[in-house]
Protein backbone atom coordinates (compact mmCIF):
# COMPACT_ATOMS: atom_id res chain seq x y z
CA UNK A 1 0.00 0.00 0.00
CA UNK A 2 2.80 2.44 0.87
CA UNK A 3 4.37 1.85 -2.56
CA UNK A 4 1.12 2.65 -4.35
CA UNK A 5 0.69 5.79 -2.26
CA UNK A 6 4.23 6.95 -2.97
CA UNK A 7 3.96 6.27 -6.70
CA UNK A 8 0.78 8.30 -6.96
CA UNK A 9 2.23 11.09 -4.82
CA UNK A 10 5.27 11.61 -6.97
CA UNK A 11 3.36 11.12 -10.19
CA UNK A 12 1.22 14.11 -9.26
CA UNK A 13 4.37 16.17 -8.80
CA UNK A 14 6.30 15.11 -11.88
CA UNK A 15 4.33 13.64 -14.75
CA UNK A 16 2.68 16.85 -15.93
CA UNK A 17 5.69 19.13 -15.60
CA UNK A 18 8.22 18.20 -18.29
CA UNK A 19 6.63 19.35 -21.52
CA UNK A 20 7.53 22.16 -23.93
CA UNK A 21 9.59 25.29 -23.26
CA UNK A 22 12.88 24.65 -25.05
CA UNK A 23 15.65 27.07 -25.99
CA UNK A 24 17.63 27.36 -29.21
CA UNK A 25 20.43 29.84 -28.54
CA UNK A 26 23.59 28.66 -30.33
CA UNK A 27 27.07 29.40 -29.06
CA UNK A 28 30.62 28.79 -30.19
CA UNK A 29 31.74 25.16 -30.65
CA UNK A 30 34.38 23.37 -28.58
CA UNK A 31 36.73 20.50 -29.31
CA UNK A 32 38.16 17.85 -27.01
CA UNK A 33 41.40 16.07 -27.71
CA UNK A 34 42.49 14.27 -24.53
CA UNK A 35 41.44 14.02 -20.92
CA UNK A 36 42.67 16.80 -18.68
CA UNK A 37 42.77 16.75 -14.91
CA UNK A 38 39.74 18.27 -13.21
CA UNK A 39 36.43 19.56 -14.46
CA UNK A 40 36.68 20.86 -18.01
CA UNK A 41 33.94 22.81 -19.77
CA UNK A 42 34.93 21.56 -23.21
CA UNK A 43 34.63 17.95 -22.07
CA UNK A 44 31.35 18.71 -20.32
CA UNK A 45 30.00 20.28 -23.52
CA UNK A 46 30.85 17.21 -25.58
CA UNK A 47 29.34 14.87 -23.01
CA UNK A 48 26.18 16.98 -22.71
CA UNK A 49 25.85 16.93 -26.49
CA UNK A 50 26.20 13.13 -26.55
CA UNK A 51 23.66 12.83 -23.73
CA UNK A 52 21.26 15.08 -25.64
CA UNK A 53 21.59 13.13 -28.88
CA UNK A 54 20.30 10.04 -27.07
CA UNK A 55 16.84 11.64 -27.32
CA UNK A 56 16.92 12.01 -31.12
CA UNK A 57 13.86 10.44 -32.76
CA UNK A 58 13.38 8.53 -29.53
CA UNK A 59 9.94 7.09 -30.32
CA UNK A 60 10.48 6.49 -34.02
CA UNK A 61 12.21 3.17 -33.49
CA UNK A 62 13.00 2.41 -37.13
CA UNK A 63 14.94 5.65 -37.55
CA UNK A 64 16.83 6.05 -34.26
CA UNK A 65 20.10 4.66 -35.61
CA UNK A 66 20.04 6.74 -38.79
CA UNK A 67 19.01 9.85 -36.86
CA UNK A 68 21.86 9.38 -34.40
CA UNK A 69 24.41 8.92 -37.20
CA UNK A 70 23.17 12.10 -38.90
CA UNK A 71 23.36 14.06 -35.66
CA UNK A 72 26.89 12.83 -34.91
CA UNK A 73 27.94 14.05 -38.37
CA UNK A 74 26.76 17.60 -37.64
CA UNK A 75 29.85 19.82 -37.62
CA UNK A 76 28.00 22.59 -35.79
CA UNK A 77 27.85 20.58 -32.57
CA UNK A 78 30.64 20.25 -30.01
CA UNK A 79 31.13 16.68 -31.21
CA UNK A 80 32.27 18.26 -34.51
CA UNK A 81 31.96 15.05 -36.57
CA UNK A 82 34.80 13.46 -34.60
CA UNK A 83 32.67 10.86 -32.79
CA UNK A 84 31.29 7.83 -34.62
CA UNK A 85 28.79 5.21 -33.50
CA UNK A 86 30.58 2.02 -32.43
CA UNK A 87 27.91 0.08 -30.50
CA UNK A 88 24.16 0.45 -30.49
CA UNK A 89 21.94 2.27 -30.26
CA UNK A 90 20.61 -0.59 -28.16
CA UNK A 91 16.99 -0.59 -27.01
CA UNK A 92 15.36 -2.58 -24.23
CA UNK A 93 12.61 -5.04 -25.26
CA UNK A 94 9.96 -2.62 -23.97
CA UNK A 95 11.78 0.21 -25.84
CA UNK A 96 11.97 2.40 -22.71
CA UNK A 97 15.76 2.38 -22.24
CA UNK A 98 18.41 3.22 -24.82
CA UNK A 99 22.18 3.35 -24.68
CA UNK A 100 24.87 3.84 -27.30
CA UNK A 101 28.65 4.04 -27.48
CA UNK A 102 30.76 6.26 -29.70
CA UNK A 103 34.49 6.53 -30.24
CA UNK A 104 36.84 9.29 -31.30
CA UNK A 105 39.78 7.85 -33.23
CA UNK A 106 41.35 11.26 -33.83
CA UNK A 107 42.81 11.11 -30.31
CA UNK A 108 45.61 9.05 -28.85
CA UNK A 109 44.65 6.99 -26.97
CA UNK A 110 41.24 6.37 -28.51
CA UNK A 111 38.38 7.99 -26.65
CA UNK A 112 35.08 6.20 -26.07
CA UNK A 113 31.84 7.44 -24.55
CA UNK A 114 28.83 5.59 -23.17
CA UNK A 115 25.69 7.73 -23.44
CA UNK A 116 22.45 6.73 -21.71
CA UNK A 117 19.06 8.15 -22.63
CA UNK A 118 16.97 9.91 -20.01
CA UNK A 119 13.25 9.66 -19.38
CA UNK A 120 10.97 9.01 -22.32
CA UNK A 121 7.52 9.77 -20.91
CA UNK A 122 5.93 7.44 -23.45
CA UNK A 123 7.16 4.44 -21.45
CA UNK A 124 5.92 3.65 -17.92
CA UNK A 125 9.09 1.61 -17.34
CA UNK A 126 10.95 4.93 -17.28
CA UNK A 127 8.46 6.30 -14.78
CA UNK A 128 9.20 3.35 -12.51
CA UNK A 129 12.95 3.87 -12.77
CA UNK A 130 12.43 7.54 -11.89
CA UNK A 131 9.96 6.99 -9.07
CA UNK A 132 10.80 3.65 -7.42
CA UNK A 133 12.82 5.32 -4.67
CA UNK A 134 10.80 4.32 -1.59
CA UNK A 135 12.75 1.09 -1.30
CA UNK A 136 16.49 0.54 -1.24
CA UNK A 137 18.04 -2.53 -2.85
CA UNK A 138 21.51 -3.78 -1.98
CA UNK A 139 24.04 -2.64 -4.54
CA UNK A 140 25.32 -6.08 -5.65
CA UNK A 141 28.95 -5.08 -6.18
CA UNK A 142 29.55 -3.43 -2.80
CA UNK A 143 29.07 -4.27 0.86
CA UNK A 144 25.85 -4.91 2.74
CA UNK A 145 25.83 -1.19 3.64
CA UNK A 146 25.67 -0.05 0.02
CA UNK A 147 22.12 0.47 -1.20
CA UNK A 148 20.57 2.13 -4.23
CA UNK A 149 17.05 2.98 -5.33
CA UNK A 150 15.07 0.00 -6.55
CA UNK A 151 14.26 1.77 -9.83
CA UNK A 152 17.90 2.64 -10.49
CA UNK A 153 19.10 -0.93 -9.95
CA UNK A 154 16.33 -2.15 -12.24
CA UNK A 155 17.57 0.34 -14.84
CA UNK A 156 21.17 -0.88 -14.54
CA UNK A 157 20.11 -4.50 -14.99
CA UNK A 158 18.10 -3.49 -18.05
CA UNK A 159 21.09 -1.67 -19.57
CA UNK A 160 23.40 -4.62 -18.99
CA UNK A 161 20.96 -6.80 -20.91
CA UNK A 162 20.81 -4.54 -23.99
CA UNK A 163 22.22 -5.87 -27.24
CA UNK A 164 23.48 -4.09 -30.33
CA UNK A 165 20.92 -4.93 -33.01
CA UNK A 166 23.64 -5.41 -35.64
CA UNK A 167 26.14 -7.56 -33.74
CA UNK A 168 24.10 -8.99 -30.89
CA UNK A 169 26.82 -7.91 -28.46
CA UNK A 170 25.97 -6.83 -24.94
CA UNK A 171 27.87 -4.00 -23.27
CA UNK A 172 30.14 -6.52 -21.53
CA UNK A 173 30.94 -8.46 -24.69
CA UNK A 174 31.63 -5.20 -26.52
CA UNK A 175 33.94 -3.81 -23.82
CA UNK A 176 35.85 -7.08 -23.68
CA UNK A 177 36.79 -6.73 -27.37
CA UNK A 178 38.59 -3.43 -26.84
CA UNK A 179 42.33 -3.89 -26.45
CA UNK A 180 44.92 -1.64 -24.83
CA UNK A 181 44.49 1.33 -22.53
CA UNK A 182 41.94 3.85 -23.73
CA UNK A 183 39.83 6.71 -22.38
CA UNK A 184 36.17 6.39 -21.50
CA UNK A 185 33.45 8.92 -20.75
CA UNK A 186 30.14 7.89 -19.21
CA UNK A 187 27.33 10.40 -19.51
CA UNK A 188 23.60 10.95 -19.39
CA UNK A 189 20.96 13.59 -18.68
CA UNK A 190 18.14 13.32 -16.09
CA UNK A 191 17.25 9.62 -15.66
CA UNK A 192 20.17 9.02 -18.00
CA UNK A 193 22.38 10.83 -15.48
CA UNK A 194 21.07 8.67 -12.64
CA UNK A 195 21.70 5.50 -14.65
CA UNK A 196 25.11 6.81 -15.71
CA UNK A 197 25.99 7.19 -12.02
CA UNK A 198 25.33 3.54 -11.22
CA UNK A 199 26.96 2.53 -14.51
CA UNK A 200 30.14 4.30 -13.34
CA UNK A 201 30.32 2.21 -10.19
CA UNK A 202 29.48 -0.98 -12.09
CA UNK A 203 32.20 -0.19 -14.64
CA UNK A 204 34.87 0.27 -11.98
CA UNK A 205 33.68 -2.55 -9.71
CA UNK A 206 34.00 -4.94 -12.63
CA UNK A 207 37.62 -4.07 -13.33
CA UNK A 208 37.30 -1.84 -16.39
CA UNK A 209 39.17 0.92 -14.60
CA UNK A 210 42.37 -1.04 -15.27
CA UNK A 211 41.72 -0.95 -19.03
CA UNK A 212 40.19 2.49 -19.43
CA UNK A 213 40.89 5.86 -17.91
CA UNK A 214 37.42 6.89 -16.80
CA UNK A 215 35.96 10.35 -16.59
CA UNK A 216 32.24 10.93 -16.18
CA UNK A 217 29.93 13.89 -16.53
CA UNK A 218 26.32 13.47 -15.48
CA UNK A 219 23.72 16.20 -15.99
CA UNK A 220 20.55 16.92 -13.99
CA UNK A 221 20.93 13.61 -12.18
CA UNK A 222 18.90 12.92 -9.04
CA UNK A 223 20.61 11.09 -6.19
CA UNK A 224 20.40 7.30 -6.43
CA UNK A 225 21.94 5.79 -3.30
CA UNK A 226 22.42 5.87 0.44
CA UNK A 227 25.55 7.19 2.22
CA UNK A 228 27.08 3.69 2.16
CA UNK A 229 26.81 3.52 -1.61
CA UNK A 230 28.25 7.01 -2.03
CA UNK A 231 31.19 6.14 0.24
CA UNK A 232 31.84 3.08 -1.92
CA UNK A 233 31.45 5.19 -5.09
CA UNK A 234 34.04 7.68 -3.86
CA UNK A 235 36.41 4.92 -2.80
CA UNK A 236 36.50 3.22 -6.19
CA UNK A 237 36.76 6.54 -8.01
CA UNK A 238 39.81 7.46 -5.95
CA UNK A 239 41.35 3.97 -6.06
CA UNK A 240 41.26 3.88 -9.87
CA UNK A 241 42.27 7.49 -10.47
CA UNK A 242 38.92 8.16 -12.13
CA UNK A 243 36.88 11.38 -12.03
CA UNK A 244 33.15 11.94 -11.79
CA UNK A 245 31.34 15.28 -12.05
CA UNK A 246 27.67 15.85 -11.26
CA UNK A 247 26.76 18.91 -13.32
CA UNK A 248 23.58 20.79 -12.40
CA UNK A 249 21.67 23.87 -13.33
CA UNK A 250 20.94 25.46 -9.91
CA UNK A 251 17.40 26.30 -11.04
CA UNK A 252 16.64 22.76 -12.20
CA UNK A 253 14.17 20.90 -10.00
CA UNK A 254 15.21 17.35 -10.95
CA UNK A 255 18.72 17.14 -9.38
CA UNK A 256 17.15 18.21 -6.06
CA UNK A 257 15.48 14.79 -5.86
CA UNK A 258 15.97 13.00 -3.50
CA UNK A 259 18.66 14.47 -1.31
CA UNK A 260 17.85 18.18 -1.52
CA UNK A 261 14.07 18.38 -1.58
CA UNK A 262 14.00 20.93 1.24
CA UNK A 263 15.95 23.37 -0.93
CA UNK A 264 13.13 23.37 -3.50
CA UNK A 265 10.89 25.11 -0.99
CA UNK A 266 13.54 27.14 0.82
CA UNK A 267 15.07 28.52 -2.40
CA UNK A 268 11.84 28.48 -4.47
CA UNK A 269 13.22 26.34 -7.29
CA UNK A 270 12.91 27.04 -10.13
CA UNK A 271 10.53 29.90 -9.31
CA UNK A 272 7.62 30.57 -6.95
CA UNK A 273 6.47 27.07 -5.96
CA UNK A 274 2.68 26.58 -6.18
CA UNK A 275 0.87 25.52 -3.02
CA UNK A 276 -0.08 22.19 -4.61
CA UNK A 277 3.58 21.34 -5.30
CA UNK A 278 4.60 22.56 -1.86
CA UNK A 279 2.21 20.05 -0.32
CA UNK A 280 3.43 17.18 -2.45
CA UNK A 281 7.11 17.87 -1.77
CA UNK A 282 6.42 18.24 1.95
CA UNK A 283 4.63 14.90 1.95
CA UNK A 284 7.52 13.20 0.12
CA UNK A 285 10.00 14.60 2.66
CA UNK A 286 7.91 13.32 5.55
CA UNK A 287 7.58 9.90 3.92
CA UNK A 288 11.31 9.50 3.37
CA UNK A 289 12.05 10.72 6.89
CA UNK A 290 9.47 8.42 8.50
CA UNK A 291 10.92 5.34 6.80
CA UNK A 292 14.51 6.52 7.33
CA UNK A 293 15.24 6.56 3.61
CA UNK A 294 18.35 8.72 3.26
CA UNK A 295 19.83 9.65 -0.09
CA UNK A 296 23.19 11.26 -0.81
CA UNK A 297 24.64 12.72 -4.00
CA UNK A 298 27.47 10.92 -5.80
CA UNK A 299 30.16 12.72 -7.77
CA UNK A 300 31.76 16.14 -7.48
CA UNK A 301 29.08 18.78 -7.83
CA UNK A 302 29.64 21.36 -10.55
CA UNK A 303 27.06 24.15 -10.53
CA UNK A 304 26.46 26.08 -13.74
CA UNK A 305 25.17 29.64 -14.09
CA UNK A 306 21.53 30.61 -14.47
CA UNK A 307 19.25 31.45 -17.36
CA UNK A 308 15.57 32.33 -17.26
CA UNK A 309 12.78 31.27 -19.62
CA UNK A 310 10.31 33.48 -21.41
CA UNK A 311 6.97 32.14 -20.19
CA UNK A 312 3.81 34.01 -21.12
CA UNK A 313 1.50 31.78 -19.08
CA UNK A 314 0.57 32.32 -15.45
CA UNK A 315 -0.08 30.31 -12.31
CA UNK A 316 0.63 26.58 -12.45
CA UNK A 317 1.18 26.66 -16.20
CA UNK A 318 3.94 29.22 -15.71
CA UNK A 319 5.58 26.98 -13.11
CA UNK A 320 5.44 24.03 -15.52
CA UNK A 321 7.07 26.17 -18.18
CA UNK A 322 9.89 27.13 -15.81
CA UNK A 323 10.42 23.52 -14.72
CA UNK A 324 10.56 22.22 -18.28
CA UNK A 325 12.88 24.99 -19.45
CA UNK A 326 15.37 24.69 -16.60
CA UNK A 327 15.58 20.91 -17.06
CA UNK A 328 15.81 20.94 -20.84
CA UNK A 329 18.99 19.55 -22.40
CA UNK A 330 19.40 22.64 -24.57
CA UNK A 331 19.29 24.85 -21.50
CA UNK A 332 22.22 22.86 -20.13
CA UNK A 333 24.06 23.26 -23.44
CA UNK A 334 23.41 27.01 -23.39
CA UNK A 335 24.76 27.25 -19.84
CA UNK A 336 27.86 25.39 -21.04
CA UNK A 337 28.17 27.94 -23.89
CA UNK A 338 27.79 25.09 -26.36
CA UNK A 339 25.67 24.91 -29.55
CA UNK A 340 22.15 23.64 -29.02
CA UNK A 341 21.08 20.42 -30.72
CA UNK A 342 18.08 20.27 -33.01
CA UNK A 343 16.26 17.11 -33.98
CA UNK A 344 12.85 15.54 -34.38
CA UNK A 345 10.94 14.30 -31.34
CA UNK A 346 8.64 11.54 -32.53
CA UNK A 347 5.27 11.42 -30.74
CA UNK A 348 4.27 8.48 -28.58
CA UNK A 349 3.04 5.48 -30.54
CA UNK A 350 0.10 4.07 -28.61
CA UNK A 351 -0.68 1.40 -31.21
CA UNK A 352 0.93 -1.00 -28.76
CA UNK A 353 0.33 -0.88 -24.98
CA UNK A 354 2.93 1.54 -23.53
CA UNK A 355 5.93 -0.09 -21.91
CA UNK A 356 4.99 -3.52 -23.23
Amino acid sequence: MKKIFFFLLISLCICSLFQGCGDDNPASPHNVTNFVTGYNQNEASVCMTLASLAYANENNIAYIRDSLAIQLANTNYTTNEKWVLDWGPALSPNLGNMMYIVKNTSTTPTMYAIAIRGTDWCFPTNWKQDILVWNFERYPYGSSLDSVAEGTLDGLNTLLGLRDSSTGKTLVSYLNTIQGNNDMYITGHSLGGALATIMISWFLDNGYGSRFKLKSYTFAAPSIGNPGYVAHFNQIINATGSESYRVINPLDLVPRFWNELDSVLIQQIPTLVPISITGVIGSIEEYLSYYNIVYQNAGIRQTLGTIFPFCTSSGFEKYKCWVAFEHDHNTYLTLLKAPNVSFYFAPCDWSEPPGK
